[in-house]
């Protein structure tokens, strides 16, 4: 329990025990004053003073004390209930209903007991309207269970009536006696809610705190998005820098090198001409050797851009080819239906295939503990139709990442459409204008 609980809970006791200590006093002086009446045989003139015939006084104190206990243990289990936020209507109901027990045996005479009741429910309502309302109700059984609006309405026997059978002395040291206890736990009640006005400004304030300071944390992480986004953007301007430059480099080093010894060897031949025809065949024939290795190497630093396999081998054997080494070294599955009867296209069409059934794999595996893959490609009209779909745990919200930005960026390039399903495992389908290289 912390300390702002704590202190609550310690003037809750002391309201309990001021209470007890009234219940206790008035109790001793209906017992008391009804004896003395007996014993001095002056009950016929009480009598004839009052309106109500008093209860059993020891059956009084029993029910009242009996109530009053088992107000205390509800307090108590609904203290407990209160740390694990299980706080019990019917409760809050027992506790207003023993109040009113206790109200009406001490005959009207002391209702203090009220704000004991209001203490312990007011600490769990949490919203201002229902704490308006719950005020309210107890303001109102607090004012009308005053003696002197009942007694207006039914017959009840008042404290002062009790004390008109003392001398005037000890009737204003019993009254006075009262008066000091009742006035203790107003007091009391009175500090009760001050601190706990005061724990929930404080409270107020903390959440306060906390709300501008996650409010300064979003905008933070607002402008670190906007950094990142920019560095991200910063980074793919650089990676694509980058690959122009390689390129640039390439051409340079193969295709400047290659022109340069071509021109020298133009600039020879026409040198020699004139003077050796053998010589100048023969510096002719080292100028072609130079050209064929210029090409060569023009061809190697361009090929660098394309897959490997499709290098060596058409878009349906490296397919294949690369589904079989993915299914030799996973244990995954993957199920290859190709309906086009001639995989035969442009080159950066079978470029875009194949690195996109190449991602789309990677990324059934990778991301999506697959099983099974199948791959699908089929023709519609001018469309190439291409469909992967796998058995993975699949994805509610599809976030693209590098991988599916990639697959969109190189589709878009040829002008065809791709979708994602993830609701099933993942599925990708991609519909693309082929220029079919060959009549199908």
């Amino acid at each position: 329990m912390d300390r702002k609980n704590q202190n609550l809970y310690y003037i809750k006791i002391l309201m309990g025990v001021i209470n007890f200590i009234i219940l206790s006093f008035l109790s001793a002086v209906f017992i008391l004053t009804l004896n003395k009446i007996n014993h001095d045989f002056g009950a016929r003139n009480f009598l004839e003073n009052i309106t109500y015939l008093p209860n059993e006084p020891v059956t009084s104190t029993v029910l009242i004390f009996i109530a009053f206990f088992l107000l205390l243990g509800i307090i108590e289990i609904r203290r407990k209930q209160r740390k694990r936020q299980q706080v019990s209507v019917i409760l809050y109901a027992a506790e207003i209903l023993l109040c009113l027990i206790i109200i009406k045996f001490v005959y009207v005479n002391y209702n203090g007991i009220i704000l004991l009741v209001i203490a312990d429910i007011v600490t769990d309502i949490k919203d201002k309207h229902t704490r308006g309302i719950f005020f309210v109700i107890m303001g109102m059984i607090y004012l009308f269970s005053d003696y002197d609006i009942i007694s207006m309405f039914i017959d009840m026997i008042s404290f002062q009536q009790f004390l008109s059978v003392y001398p005037a002395k000890v009737s204003m040291m019993i009254q006075g006696t009262r008066n000091i206890l009742v006035a203790l736990n107003a007091i009391a009640f009175i500090a009760y809610m001050i601190i706990l006005m005061r724990n929930q400004m404080k409270e107020n304030a903390r959440i306060g705190l906390l709300n501008l300071q996650l409010q300064t944390a979003n905008i933070r992480l607002k402008e670190m998005n906007e950094q990142l986004k920019d560095y991200s953007e910063m980074t793919e301007k650089m990676a694509e820098t980058r690959e122009r430059n390689r390129i640039a480099r390439e051409i340079h080093d193969t295709l400047g090198h290659t022109m340069t010894g071509l021109s020298a060897g133009i600039d020879a031949c026409i040198a020699m001409i004139d003077f050796s025809v053998d010589a100048t065949k023969e510096q002719l024939n080292k100028i072609s050797q130079v050209a064929r290795q210029g090409i060569k190497d023009i061809r190697r630093s361009v090929n660098k851009l394309r897959p490997d396999a499709l290098e060596h081998s058409g878009l349906q054997e490296a397919l294949e080819k690369m589904i079989n080494e993915t299914m030799q070294v996973s244990d995954v599955k993957i199920n290859y239906d190709c309906q086009v009867e001639v995989l035969k296209f442009n080159q950066d069409e079978e470029d875009m295939i194949y690195r996109v059934v190449q991602e789309s794999i990677t990324n059934a595996i990778r991301h999506g503990k697959a099983k099974q893959i199948d791959v699908n490609l089929w023709k519609e009209d001018k469309w190439l139709n291409l469909e992967i779909k796998d058995n993975g745990i699949g994805c509610e919200e599809i976030h693209t990442g590098f991988g599916l930005i990639h697959i969109e960026e190189r589709i878009k390039m040829l002008k065809g459409t791709v979708e994602y399903d993830g609701s099933n495992g993942f599925k990708v389908t991609a519909r693309i204008p082929i220029r079919w290289g060959e009549k199908l």
